[in-house]
C-alpha cells in the first residue's frame, strides 16, 4: 500500500512541476513550439508508413553497424593484450640476458686491461709507461680479447688488437679498438 502512496506522490509532484514550470512565458512557447512538431510528424508518418519502416530500418542497420564495429574493434583490443602479456616475459628475459652480457664483457675487457698492464709492466723495467701512469686509462670497443704483447712499439697506435687469451673471459672474441701509447722500449 505504501507504493501506490509513493506513486501516487511522484505523479502528483510531477504534475505540479510541469503546472508551475509553465508559468514562464519562453517555456510554455517552447512546449507549444515542439508539441506542433511532433504532431505533424506523427500525422506524416501516419499517411506514409513506408518512409516510417524505412526510417526504422536505417536507424536499426546504423546500430548494428555499430555494434559490431565496437565488437572487432574490443576483440581486436583483447587480442593485443594477450599479445603484450606473452610478449613481455620475452622482453624482460631478453633484457636480462643483454645485461649479462655487457657485465661479462666488462669483466673481460677490465682482465684485458689487467693482464696488458702486467705484461708490460714485465716487459719494462723501469716500470714507467703512459699506460701504467695512473688509472684513468681507458679501452672501448664490443667483445673482449686479452693478450700478451712481446714486442714494443714507440707512438700512437689504433686498430684491432688479438693475442693469446691469458684470462677467463665470456662473450664474443672479436676484435676490440684499442687506442694507447706505448712508450716502453725494446729490451
Amino acid at each position: 500500500m505504501s507504493q501506490n502512496k509513493l506513486l501516487t506522490g511522484l505523479l502528483m509532484g510531477a504534475a505540479v512541476g510541469v503546472i508551475v514550470s509553465l508559468f514562464d512565458r519562453n517555456t510554455r512557447n517552447d512546449v507549444m513550439n515542439k508539441s506542433k512538431k511532433v504532431g505533424s510528424s506523427a500525422q506524416y508518418y501516419a499517411q506514409n508508413r513506408k518512409e516510417l519502416v524505412s526510417a526504422v530500418q536505417q536507424q536499426t542497420e546504423r546500430v548494428q553497424n555499430i555494434y559490431s564495429r565496437i565488437s572487432e574493434d574490443a576483440s581486436y583490443v583483447g587480442e593485443k593484450v594477450n599479445e603484450l602479456k606473452d610478449l613481455t616475459p620475452q622482453v624482460k628475459e631478453l633484457a636480462m640476458e643483454t645485461k649479462e652480457a655487457f657485465v661479462d664483457t666488462k669483466d673481460a675487457v677490465v682482465d684485458s686491461k689487467d693482464d696488458v698492464l702486467s705484461a708490460l709492466k714485465e716487459d719494462s723495467p723501469s716500470g714507467t709507461s703512459s699506460l701504467t701512469e695512473g688509472s684513468d686509462s681507458s679501452s672501448s670497443g664490443s667483445g673482449s680479447s686479452s693478450g700478451s704483447n712481446s714486442g714494443s712499439t714507440t707512438g700512437s697506435r689504433t686498430g684491432s688488437t688479438s693475442g693469446t687469451n691469458k684470462g677467463s673471459t665470456s662473450g664474443n672474441t672479436s676484435s676490440s679498438n684499442y687506442s694507447g701509447t706505448n712508450s716502453s722500449k725494446k729490451v
